[in-house]
């Protein structure tokens, strides 16, 4: 009975040593691979085209933050013009968000193509900081340039001057006077509809806003606003003077309205119907990134427009709105 006792215990602890070096071989063998099955980055997943698929969390990590230090920009502060007293707004800076990246790598689903998360970081000096400055221009970092469409006439130009923009891709602002926009709701509406930006610029174009005491500026401004939003729904935002003219009350007042001022950069004074050879060379040879360019509903305008539009984008710059110029985040 002993004998067989023995022989039992014998068997018994040959059957545990063989199963304990089983799943010591299977743990040596296999843990890893289903440890990266069950807790590492789904199949197929990448971040900006680099395959991320099985890595582990700390692994992920090292990789974002390898990318963060390739990529990013610094924040540009915004510049004021000494002899023009006009302000250059500010261009965030942009960075990786880390930690927002690293945890939606790790949540993402099978095949997934993902891109880092960014956030954006504010320069010391903001255009905000000086709200009665007049503005120019946008960033001459920002790769676009706006159209500051002036309208108080020329009402027969402005529909195929609207289909020229919507064929080539470019946004607008149009600068309105109240009067006229009084006279022409549907046109106003159709600027509008078309995704343009609407500005002030006063409720008539016989006003010289220097010329005008405190009460009559912003009685201007208010009823031209009024007329706009009236039509549209939006109020302006920004405000351009005729012929530029401007004081310090006048930017004031405007400020105190919660609207800039602002001029342009370059000009293309087709009011003097210059030709629209003069006129697309002189925006071949001056034009950069950051420029309000001025013009009006004119017949020629409209057909510098089909001309000069795809040379710009050929340039590598988007024609966008005074509000998207100005705003300080990069275009994405």
């Amino acid at each position: 009975m002993a004998g067989r006792a023995g022989r039992g215990w014998w068997r018994w602890g040959a059957a545990v040593l063989l199963i304990a070096a089983a799943v010591a071989l299977f743990y040596f063998k296999y843990d890893e691979p289903l440890r990266r099955l069950f807790k590492g980055v789904k199949a197929g997943v990448t971040l900006q085209g680099e395959p991320l698929e099985r890595l582990f969390r700390h692994e992920v990590e090292a990789i974002i933050a390898r990318m963060a230090k390739q990529q990013g920009r610094e924040p540009v502060n915004a510049m004021i013009d000494p002899i023009y007293e006009r302000i250059i707004p500010e261009l965030n800076g942009l960075e990786i968000d880390c930690e927002a990246t690293l945890e939606l790598v790790m949540k993402a689903p099978a095949g997934a193509k993902l891109m880092p998360v960014y956030r954006e970081l504010l320069p010391q000096v903001r255009w905000e900081q000086y709200p009665a400055l007049p503005a120019a221009q946008g960033n001459p970092r920002k790769p676009c340039v706006s159209l500051m469409i002036n309208v108080a006439w020329g009402e027969e130009e402005l529909p195929e001057m609207l289909r020229v923009l919507q064929e080539e891709g470019a946004r607008a602002t149009f600068f309105l006077t109240g009067r006229w926009a009084e006279k022409n709701e549907a046109l106003v509406r159709q600027i509008a509809a078309a995704g343009h930006e609407l500005g002030n610029h006063g409720y008539s174009d016989d006003e010289v806003f220097p010329e005008l005491d405190a009460q009559g500026m912003a009685r201007s401004l208010r009823r031209t606003n009024e007329i706009i939003f009236a039509t549209t729904g939006s109020y302006p935002c920004y405000f351009t003077p005729h012929k530029g003219e401007y004081d310090k009350l006048t930017l004031e007042v405007v400020s105190r309205q919660g609207m800039r001022t602002l001029l342009w950069s370059l000009d293309t004074v087709d009011w003097k119907k210059p030709g629209v050879e003069e006129m697309r060379e002189k925006i071949k040879h001056n034009l950069a990134p950051g420029q309000i360019i001025l013009m009006h509903p004119t017949a020629d305008t409209v057909q510098l427009l089909r001309e000069i539009l795809p040379w710009i984008r050929e340039q590598g710059l988007a024609v966008v709105s005074a509000a998207e110029l100005l705003d300080p985040s990069w275009p994405r």
